[in-house]
């Protein structure tokens, strides 16, 4: 199973309207009762968007304990699941979905640039249906614009991190009077070389001022007035 990593970050509203509009256009074109993008949060999965049908039973906001849903295999799997007719498929004959009138379902995992599940995306269907390369195309299509998504939304995180870390640079840094040492946010104290490398792409080489040659290494002609 690969590592499901779920993130604090909000997901910007712009966006979501983005992802409302996928999932209606998704059921429209499609011809299917609903469509929907998942988010999970161990051991729960959570609506985020669903298509604004009449008849899609699914809401935004709605979660569910994983077990036994179609969407727990697409994530525990990472790959993609494709049920035509639930009731006469062994596996899947006593998935939840059924109570909701839901026999068929096609889904694919939604991922993080790093690999790691971010949730679903899927369509369900009322009656018996084999899907085909027509809904495998618009899906991946879909899939492959959310994850879009998904990587700017993770560089936006990054950037924001190293920000924070050269606006720290830019404050206060208390230091030792006499080795010059650093004290870091969690109260040890650190060569400042150290220090500055870890919270910048600086890199130090180390020589020596013509003053402190003069005064360690007064027998070098080279550093003469």
């Amino acid at each position: 199973m690969e590592e499901i990593r779920t993130r604090g970050m909000d997901i910007p509203e712009d966006v979501l309207e983005k992802w409302q509009k996928a999932v209606d256009i998704l059921a429209e074109v499609l011809e299917v009762p609903s469509a929907i993008i998942t988010r999970v949060d161990p051991p729960q999965i959570e609506v985020l968007k669903s298509a604004q049908l009449a008849e899609n039973p699914y809401k935004e906001g709605d979660k569910a304990m994983m077990a036994k849903h179609y969407c727990e295999a697409v994530v525990t799997n990472n790959q993609k699941l494709e049920v035509s007719f639930a009731p006469e498929d062994p596996v899947w004959n006593t998935a939840p979905e059924i109570e909701y009138g839901m026999l068929a379902y096609l889904g694919y995992p939604l991922c993080w640039p790093t690999g790691h599940i971010f949730g679903t995306i899927c369509v369900l269907d009322s009656q018996q249906n084999p899907f085909g390369k027509r809904y495998e195309k618009v899906l991946v299509e879909f899939k492959e614009l959310i994850e879009l998504h998904l990587s700017l939304l993770d560089k936006n995180e990054q950037l924001k991190a190293a920000l924070a870390e050269v606006n720290m640079l830019r404050g206060m840094l208390p230091i030792c009077s006499f080795c010059k040492n650093v004290r870091d946010d969690r109260g040890y104290w650190n060569q400042i070389e150290s220090y500055i490398q870890r919270h910048s792409d600086a890199k130090f080489t180390h020589s020596v001022c013509p003053e402190c040659a003069k005064t360690h290494y007064p027998d070098l002609k080279v550093f003469d007035e």
